[in-house]
């Protein structure tokens, strides 16, 4: 069994530099082994908060505590060891190929010392097994910046699993993929979960497809954190409509009783 790690945030609040807004006070613990959906309207400080979990962002108050260790006063290597962030998008004009941006993953582990004296070295059968499962394979030698929306979101996810971290944080990880990937993805991330105890937390904009993924949801409004719990006493509660001020039809699916939910 790989390394796990617990996730925990102690009265986190974050405050924007010359804005009138602040995320917080942000309290929740979670144990390995979860996959987390976190949802909310737009603006309601989900990726602040995936930001936060990864140290990208020092919180004003409170500490963010990753396998047991304050994430603010990890240096990059340390983080990169224990978290790996998936951003919406990625803007390059460095004419890498696929497998080039995705070893960029493993690369992550190492100090720039390390890096400068001796290029690490890549495993190539986890190499190989990280491109097959995100069906990325006939794309390897191919330059990212000639990739479609799609197939460059597969490269960051990819380039993520390869870095290969305790906690994976995905800021809206099916965006840009068609139906197929998109599903194939989440049922890798449901085995990782299951088979090495991986938590991951992702942003996520489907309440459609949420219940059918995830473990736990996090609600997010107006940069707080408003209910937490299994996805499926989150799905059905009044919660839902109040937040993000529509009606919505709670179901169960009807081949694995997941919850859906739908516009009426």
């Amino acid at each position: 069994m790989r390394e796990s790690a617990m996730v925990q945030l102690h009265d986190v609040i974050y405050r924007w530099p010359e804005a009138n807004a602040a995320v917080g006070p942000l309290s929740v613990s979670l144990p390995a082994g979860q996959l987390v959906g976190v949802i909310g309207p737009n603006g309601a400080g989900k990726s602040t908060l995936l930001k936060l979990l990864a140290g990208f962002l020092r919180p004003h108050q409170g500490q963010v505590v990753v396998g047991g260790k304050d994430i603010s006063t990890l240096n990059g290597q340390s983080r990169a060891r224990l978290v790996a962030f998936v951003p919406q998008t990625l803007e390059t004009t460095f004419d890498l190929t696929v497998e080039e941006v995705v070893q960029l993953g493993s690369l992550h582990r190492y100090t720039w010392r390390d890096r400068l004296a001796v290029r690490p070295a890549v495993d190539q059968d986890r190499l190989a097994a990280v491109l097959e499962s995100t069906g990325l394979t006939p794309l390897r030698q191919r330059p990212f910046p000639k990739l479609s929306g799609g197939e460059a979101k597969r490269v960051l996810l990819a380039a993520a699993l390869l870095q290969d971290t305790p906690v994976l944080l995905l800021d809206e990880p099916t965006a840009h993929l068609d139906p197929g990937h998109a599903v194939g993805f989440l049922h890798l991330l449901q085995e990782l979960v299951a088979r090495e105890e991986k938590t991951v937390i992702m942003a996520y904009h489907d309440l459609a497809s949420v219940g059918l993924f995830a473990h736990r949801l996090w609600v997010m409004h107006r940069g707080r954190l408003v209910a937490q719990g299994d996805a499926q006493s989150i799905l059905s509660s009044p919660i839902i409509a109040d937040v993000y001020q529509v009606s919505l039809v709670y179901l169960a699916h009807p081949q694995n009783h997941k919850p859906l939910l739908i516009f009426p």
